[in-house]
């Protein structure tokens, strides 16, 4: 066979698996949207039809990028081996439920198969990382009593190990796979619907808007439009590829070196999973391992979210002084606004509300998505077309599948801690080494959580997270849902953070800067992400529980400004350059503020009191001092 002939068969090939992926991803939106509605099966058959699904898609997606012939059959066994395996599952369920921990040998190696698809399966979707982490685990599952000391458990025979991890519906199945089927599949098909609904240009135009009259106004509308379609989209690389392809370029038209527009852009992407309603789809397995309605944590998580992007904000205006950018007066588009805003509002709205009533997340999904497809007809240019449709529906269901998968690995670890009782041992590890002081072990769980969020995806970062790390600190008495928003955050933040930061790899892919030069811009630009995990903890106002008034007034202005003068310490500058006083008083103001937030306000009574005053004298002498050499005629850099 020639080359060309051999070209135009692999080419003939894949174009076949990606109709087949277009067909088989409408029946997958389909089957969860009539779900969402209506009880049709069990719980276990529902999540065995989803992982059908899930790999079918996952292995469809392979084989329509296979680069070979023999790649192509090879994803093409392994999907046959998915549909294989779950169909087994499918038909045998009562016998598989009635001998849990003792399988035959036929349902062992079903049970092998399916754990080593799931592995393989998050290989192809997300890399090398979590496929490793997991194998490890399922190791120590294997073989942790041949290890002495704490880490000992006892011996468990390879039956029962596979029993526990996928056959007897524990491990792959159970509560992370029914979450992805019930919760986050359909919430992720409908921000790929965004693509058609044409938002995304009115939302660059509000980010227009507000930046007019800032030095930073480009990266400014970057911040806010990544922030509006992070809240819906739920993953940072997907939101940077949306969002990005706009405001990067437009960044470097106005003076933004490619490392510092890709920075700003994979920054306000990945916080977009920090901001309600949807705040990705990893809030709501934190609704799961609370034990409270989303609503709730929407709630919870709103404070802090308003504080995060405050921060990103004032380090875009800071670091736009700092680096003498004149952006042009560009004039926002309000006709554009107007005809697009309530485009996005409406399914934004719809998932609010519902949400707040009470309803499961799967319903508040259900009427955004319909909603989104009535209001598309209504986008500024020409009308959707069918075809479009069809993609961003196939495109949903492909990422939704990807989340899906990788949480099926989730499970495997889950499985291992819960059964072996690592996560106990570990929890007492953490304990140990932080010699019971709370800040100690706080700093220790970040560390766990940044690395375990390092390559991963954000919904499966935060799982590892709140099954590894969460109980340390409840057991030290950090309160649940304190304990939960603090690892939520690190692992979120994990897709800015040096030496992985995926958010800083599909940017930098953007602006074409240097990959890790992109990922310090970005990690410093989110330093205000490391800071108010902290507060989460230590101050309850911002997860909504202060009572005090006095208090809550206070640590709403002493909180801002902490994070005002911080990053104006970090980039020298307010209206223009600091001085050697003005950087005294921004250091005075900056730890006084920072200390009344985290201690003073619930123990020092009038010390806590004089300390906010000390910080607010020093804030009001530093604007004071900014606004007075500004004014002066000399020759200085100019906000």
């Amino acid at each position: 066979m020639s080359a060309d002939t051999a070209n135009a068969t692999g080419d003939s090939l894949r174009g076949l698996a990606r109709r087949a992926l277009m067909i088989l991803g409408l029946c997958m939106v389909l089957y969860h949207l009539i779900s969402a509605q209506f009880l049709l099966i069990g719980s276990i058959e529902n999540q065995n039809i989803h992982l059908a699904f899930i790999f079918s898609m996952v292995f469809l997606s392979a084989m329509a990028a296979s680069p070979t012939r023999l790649r192509f059959v090879i994803n093409g066994m392994l999907l046959a081996a998915g549909l294989a395996v779950t169909a087994y599952v499918g038909f045998n369920l009562n016998h598989l439920e009635e001998l849990y921990g003792f399988p035959g040998p036929m349902d062992v190696f079903v049970g092998v198969v399916i754990v080593l698809l799931a592995l393989e399966g998050t290989r192809l979707a997300w890399g090398w990382t979590l496929p490793i982490v997991a194998a490890v685990f399922v190791a120590y599952f294997l073989l942790g009593h041949l290890i002495p000391g704490p880490l000992f458990h006892r011996s468990f025979s390879f039956d029962y190990v596979i029993s526990y991890l996928s056959i007897g519906l524990s491990g792959v199945y159970g509560n992370f796979l029914s979450i992805s089927a019930n919760q986050i599949f359909l919430f992720v098909v409908f921000g790929a619907l965004l693509s058609v609904m044409n938002v995304t240009d009115a939302l660059n135009e509000i980010g227009k808007l507000a930046g007019a009259r800032l030095r930073g106004g480009p990266g400014q509308t970057a911040v806010i439009s990544s922030s509006l379609v992070g809240m819906v989209s739920g993953a940072s690389v997907a939101n940077v590829a949306i969002t990005g392809a706009f405001t990067i370029p437009y960044m470097k038209r106005v003076g933004y070196s490619g490392a510092l527009a890709g920075g700003i852009e994979a920054t306000a992407s990945t916080g977009g999973q920090l901001m309600p309603p949807v705040m990705g789809a990893a809030a709501f397995l934190m609704a799961f391992f609370v034990g409270v309605p989303y609503a709730d944590i929407m709630l919870a998580g709103i404070l802090p979210a308003i504080l995060f992007y405050l921060g990103i904000m004032a380090a875009v205006q800071y670091v736009s002084v700092a680096e003498d950018i004149e952006p042009p007066r560009e004039a926002a588009d309000l006709g554009l606004i107007l005809r697009g805003l309530p485009l996005f509002i409406i399914p934004v709205g719809i998932i609010t509300v519902l949400l707040l009533l009470r309803m499961s997340p799967a319903v508040a999904a259900f009427w955004a998505i319909l909603a989104a497809f009535v209001l598309s007809f209504f986008r500024s240019g020409p009308k959707p077309t069918v075809n479009e449709f069809l993609e961003a529906l196939t495109n949903g269901a492909a990422v939704g599948a990807k989340i899906g998968i990788s949480l099926c690995v989730v499970g495997l670890i889950s499985q291992t801690l819960i059964t072996t009782g690592l996560g106990a041992k570990i929890a007492g590890l953490v304990e140990l080494l932080s010699a019971g002081n709370m800040l100690m072990g706080l700093v220790i769980t970040m560390i766990v959580s940044i690395i375990l969020g390092c390559g991963v995806p954000p919904v499966a970062a935060y799982s590892l997270v709140a099954i590894v790390a969460v109980p340390t600190l409840i057991k030290m008495g950090v309160p649940v849902i304190s304990a939960h928003f603090f690892c939520f955050y690190f692992a979120i933040l994990s897709a800015v953070t040096p030496p992985v930061a995926l958010g800083a790899l599909a940017a930098s892919a953007i602006s074409g800067a240097n990959y890790f030069a992109t990922s310090l811009k970005a990690f410093k630009l989110s330093i205000a992400g490391f800071i108010i995990p902290y507060l989460i903890v230590f101050n309850p106002l911002l997860n909504l529980r202060s009572e005090n008034a006095m208090t809550t007034v206070l640590s709403l202005i002493a909180i801002p400004v902490a994070l005002l003068t911080m990053t104006m310490l970090i980039y020298g500058v307010q209206k223009i350059w600091l001085t050697a006083m003005e950087r005294l008083f921004a250091l005075v103001a900056c730890v006084s503020m920072f200390g009344y937030a985290t201690f003073g306000h619930d123990h020092w009574g009038i010390a806590g009191i004089a300390l906010f005053g000390v910080g607010f004298t020093g804030f009001v002498a530093l604007l004071v001092s900014q606004h007075v050499r500004a004014k002066a005629p000399v020759k200085n850099v100019t906000a």
